[in-house]
């Protein structure tokens, strides 16, 4: 079979890859290349294909085999079509499968075809007729479907338009389109395209009367023609074909009928069998470090090659595909998919010899992760020396003046960068940085892990598109904190500064500094430990010309990374089966109580009724000399064992509104 390097870039993202390195891909993964002929425009491939790959034998079985291959994308259609699809299920029995898609085109223009056509099809010695003709026979050589027309003109009214969703109609169609041998002239027609999986009966006069086409003849010659998955793409380009070349609209609707597809058994899949035949792959070509083929790989080889995936612990099942199906039964065919695809050269005979490698503690897996969440909400890592020249721990054998201390918090050297990048004239980025900082505690020494970040600076959020974008809020920069800690599953509490200041360590009394008067808060744990800072910060004071303001955080990871180890567990409760009851109470409190109290106050009377708490509203009412505030709670109540009854509902909530405001 003949392949054209152009049509298959068209297909196939090939940048990057030289046909001599494609042709030895396709060698290596069981394809033989009988020839490469270079043309003064082209090259083109001689492929030969296996029986049992009868998939391979079109130019989009190709293009879906390197593209697997190469692990690079595959663009089978460059357009869509946006044309209501009637489908209907035909019964039929189980030795004969039936399907139709057909609609109806009117006023095409026969014509010459293109340039671009005629010459794709020169490459398999294919004499152009006119565009209808020129576009069955692309259809047949790139999907291996074959398009068939039906020149309604030409009929008399031998077939009913009004009844294309018949099948009978459709059967006799395929009759017709037998008994249609001449050619017909350059023109308007009316046309029906018919794309059939016939029977079996149709099947044989259709091999016999295709003859001398061999790429149509092909089609029909095995009783194996499988009713594959792309048939509705083949048949969706084939109409963009006919309407764009045809100058014509498209068709109203679209018919599908077709007998109901088997259901296939996934095929098992056990990884520690395939880890056993195909052994240790080698890391690097130089290298003698080799390990067992990873899971990950393993699932991208199945995806690339577009089998469905349902993975568990120790064993999985695979969808294959319909197309698939004749050469793919067992788990062995899929280990040597595996194979195929990543490489027979690639795997070795012999187990590898590798000394015990090292093993990273808890609290550095712990560490990566928030360093993965922090960039995954678009924050730039940043890096700094732990080195520097005005911190407070001292060096006490310098080798310069300008490295003779350690630093004690990270967030001063996180503005002077953003200073400094804003200086040279580019954009403003979101930066963190997780490292080491160095405090003196009665002369002791102490290294802590601490992150730090800086958020906002840019304006791009917007609540409309038509909007101009503003800056970052208070409490969007909040919600990314929140985002962190949520993510991690650690509860945290927002406090101002001046609540126990006890906690507050000497590092944040420096810090203290560096944010604004009043715009700054302290996060807790639920254990009452300080765990870090987050406000907005002086932009004044450090030399930043920013008319948007500018928040900052620094947190101490150590008290973080060992209160998420001793939570880390998960807790899973059995579900209810009875209802719950959804109740909204009003609650006044003086305006200066703090909400962690507030909700002291609802978790003080612990009835098991009630599953969870929520806050909604919240407003300032005056009575008399007094300013209260007024809380709208949410409160959901569930019996585990039996229904609630409105009277068990009644005299919980009424605690609730007992609770006492003075």
């Amino acid at each position: 079979m003949n392949i054209s390097w152009q049509w298959l870039s068209e297909l196939v993202d090939l940048n990057g890859i030289k046909p001599q390195t494609l042709s030895d891909k396709l060698t290596l993964a069981g394809f033989e290349i009988e020839n490469m002929i270079k043309t003064e425009e082209d090259i083109i491939f001689d492929i030969s294909y296996t029986s049992n790959r009868s998939d391979t034998s079109n130019i989009i079985g190709i293009a879906k085999e390197i593209s697997s291959i190469c692990n690079r994308t595959l663009n089978t259609c460059q357009g869509q079509l946006n044309i209501p699809l009637w489908q209907k299920s035909i019964e039929s029995n189980k030795f004969n499968e039936e399907q139709y898609i057909i609609s109806k085109i009117e006023n095409i223009h026969i014509q010459e075809s293109p340039y671009w056509l005629k010459q794709k099809l020169a490459n398999y010695n294919i004499q152009s007729v006119n565009n209808v003709n020129d576009i069955i026979n692309l259809i047949a050589i790139k999907w291996s479907h074959h398009i068939q027309i039906l020149y309604i003109d030409t009929q008399n009214g031998i077939v009913d338009i009004g009844k294309l969703k018949h099948i009978d109609t459709n059967r006799k169609i395929s009759e017709l389109l037998l008994k249609q041998t001449s050619d017909i002239a350059i023109g308007k027609q009316n046309i029906l395209v018919q794309l059939s999986l016939p029977q079996e009966s149709v099947r044989q006069k259709l091999c016999s009367s295709t003859q001398k086409i061999p790429h149509l003849h092909n089609l029909y010659k095995t009783n194996k023609y499988i009713n594959r998955q792309d048939q509705l793409e083949a048949y969706s380009e084939a109409i963009i074909l006919l309407t764009g070349l045809g100058k014509t609209s498209y068709p109203n609707q679209i018919i599908y009928l077709s007998t109901q597809h088997k259901i296939r058994k996934p095929i098992q899949f056990n990884y520690q069998k395939n880890d056993k035949i195909l052994g240790p792959v080698q890391c690097h070509k130089y290298s003698s470090n080799n390990q067992i083929i990873k899971r990950s790989t393993i699932h991208n080889i199945f995806n690339n090659l577009y089998f469905i995936i349902h993975d568990d612990k120790h064993l999985c099942y695979i969808d294959i595909p319909t197309y698939r199906i004749s050469d793919i039964h067992r788990d062995i065919d899929l280990i040597e998919e595996i194979s195929r695809i990543h490489g027979f050269n690639m795997f070795i005979d012999k187990l590898p010899q590798n000394s015990k490698g090292g093993q990273k503690s808890i609290k550095q897996y712990q560490i990566n992760q928030i360093r993965s969440i922090c960039r995954s909400i678009g924050l730039h890592e940043v890096i700094h020396s732990s080195l520097g020249k005005t911190y407070n721990t001292e060096i006490c054998n310098p080798l310069t003046q300008e490295y003779s201390s350690l630093r004690d918090k990270l967030l001063p050297k996180l503005i002077h960068s953003y200073k400094y990048n804003i200086k040279q004239n580019k954009k403003a980025i979101e930066i963190f940085e997780i490292g080491k900082i160095f405090t003196t505690n009665e002369e002791k020494y102490i290294e802590n892990i601490h992150l730090a970040g800086i958020l906002g600076g840019n304006r791009y959020i917007r609540a409309q598109w038509n909007e101009q974008p503003k800056n970052i809020s208070w409490f969007q920069a909040k919600g990314d904190i929140e985002e962190i800690f949520e993510r991690l599953n650690i509860d945290i509490k927002w406090r101002k500064k001046n609540t126990d200041t006890n906690t507050i360590s000497s590092i944040y009394s420096q810090l203290e500094n560096t944010f604004k008067r009043n715009n700054y808060s302290t996060l807790y744990n639920d254990t009452g430990q300080a765990i870090g800072l987050f406000g907005e910060l002086k932009t004044e004071d450090n030399n930043l010309q920013l008319i948007n303001p500018l928040y900052g955080f620094e947190i101490i990871l150590d008290n973080l990374v060992k209160y998420h180890s001793d939570t880390s567990f998960q807790q899973f409760k059995q579900y209810t089966k009875y209802p719950s009851i959804i109740r909204d109470i009003k609650i006044e409190v003086p305006k200066k109580w703090p909400i962690d109290k507030i909700f002291d106050r609802l978790n003080q009377i612990n009835e098991p009724l009630i599953e969870s708490i929520e806050l909604f509203d919240v407003y300032n009412i005056r009575k008399q000399e007094t300013l209260n505030k007024s809380l709208g709670f949410r409160i959901t109540y569930t019996n585990k064992n039996a229904t609630l009854t409105t009277e068990e509902v009644d005299i919980v909530e009424q605690r609730f509104r007992n609770i006492s405001v003075q």
